[in-house]
């Protein structure tokens, strides 16, 4: 699945391989209904099983068994919490935010902001004058909240980025945010905004037919030559949009620790290190994660759909959007690198492979997997299965 279409995918693959004409991964097991199968010769679908037994239960007249739960996984294991920002993890009582201000428009490629201070001019000012730690913890917690819930110390201004967004999230290229840690680190705060999320439920078979043609063999007889060509047959493709039912606060902000040295850095920590770092190609990124147990949620799903008695290929997927935060610096180059026609330059002449590893080396110094902020659901997975599975069902047709 190509990075602009920013799929979450945590399905499930097949025991042997299914060959496939999109990038699209498959669920489990992918395995046909054999023809003296009790299922495959009635005409009415069992009932589906409970959720638990759905991911535990190995039923032998099913065509295919699952032997053990499919273990938990998650995106933030390797990486430790950043204790010091009270911000990503407010408390209970704390007020709400309006987040319908700060999200996304509908122009994929509008600049929302104009990259000020309010009621400051020049970029010299500084973000927050010396004050106590506990004054510091207290701004940064209300960071998420309304601005007028309590008010700043002295001086203090928020900087207003300049930035673009895309069904990705948002990519910032501002100057300023290149320069200090202080407001690198509030527009992180800032747009760590809840992420969008759909369920995306595709079910698809393929189909071999012979295309035929008349050759002339070595002797100059005219003979038939059949090729086999396999087309993909989609059976059915919805999604269900469940972005309302992520948590409308944070829950932490994981940090990845040196792999060399192992040392655990703040975020603003890992904000100053980038605004010391000179290279051009350097950028920074903040990934937010869902934490919901998809691998468990996807076998649950795929075991109701096969007990329907759909028995071709199954693909469960859950994608994101808004939910990527990128800055990077306003070079020329920094700006050619990204360019498509460039990226299609290179990659005729094949100069790719000597340019791409640096980088490569650049971004990855700081970006993509470093800094990432834990969502959670309001429903559990159980939950959330029991309400739409009578849903899902209804809108995929058993295999007569």
């Amino acid at each position: 699945m190509s990075r602009k279409q920013d799929t979450y995918n945590h399905s499930l693959t097949s025991p042997t391989p299914i060959s496939s004409l999109s990038e699209t991964p498959s669920a489990p097991p992918l395995y046909e209904a054999p023809n003296d199968s009790p299922i495959a010769t009635t005409t009415a679908s069992p009932a589906p099983l409970d959720y638990g037994d759905a991911i535990t239960k190995v039923d032998p007249s099913l065509p295919f068994s699952f032997q053990q739960p499919v273990a938990k996984k998650t995106e933030i294991i390797s990486h430790a919490r950043d204790q010091s920002i009270s911000a990503f993890n407010p408390s209970a009582s704390a007020t709400a935010i309006d987040f319908d201000q700060y999200r996304s428009t509908s122009d994929h490629d509008l600049v929302d902001t104009t990259g000020n201070y309010d009621g400051i001019e020049g970029d010299q000012e500084p973000l927050l004058n010396s004050y106590d730690q506990q004054e510091h913890q207290v701004i940064n917690l209300q960071l998420f909240q309304h601005e007028n819930t309590t008010p700043p110390p002295p001086n203090y201004s928020q900087y207003h980025a300049q930035y673009q967004t895309n069904k990705t999230g948002l990519l910032s290229r501002d100057r300023h945010l290149n320069q200090d840690g202080e407001a690198l680190t509030q527009f992180f705060q800032k747009h760590n905004i809840p992420p969008h999320m759909k369920i995306r439920f595709y079910g698809y078979h393929d189909e071999t037919y012979y295309k035929s043609k008349n050759v002339r063999d070595k002797h100059g007889h005219w003979k038939e030559q059949r090729k086999p060509v396999t087309k993909r047959v989609e059976d059915f493709n919805f999604d269900l949009d469940c972005s309302d039912l992520v948590s409308d606060q944070c829950q932490r902000v994981y940090v990845l620790p040196d792999p060399k040295t192992g040392q655990i850095k703040t975020v603003r920590q890992l904000c100053d290190d980038y605004v010391r770092e000179a290279t051009q190609f350097k950028e920074i990124q903040l990934t937010k994660v869902i934490n919901w147990d998809f691998a468990q949620l996807t076998q649950a799903f795929t075991t109701a759909i096969r007990s329907h008695g759909y028995y071709h290929n199954v693909a469960i997927s859950y994608e994101l959007t808004d939910h990527i935060i990128t800055i990077k610096t306003d070079s020329k180059l920094s700006k050619l690198a990204d360019h498509w026609a460039v990226r299609l330059f290179f990659y005729i002449t094949c100069l790719y492979i000597f340019t791409w590893p640096y980088l490569w080396f650049c971004r990855k110094k700081f970006g993509y997997a470093t800094l990432k902020s834990e969502w959670k659901m309001k429903v559990t997975e159980r939950e959330w299965h029991d309400q739409h599975l009578q849903q899902i069902l209804g809108q995929i047709s058993p295999i007569q």
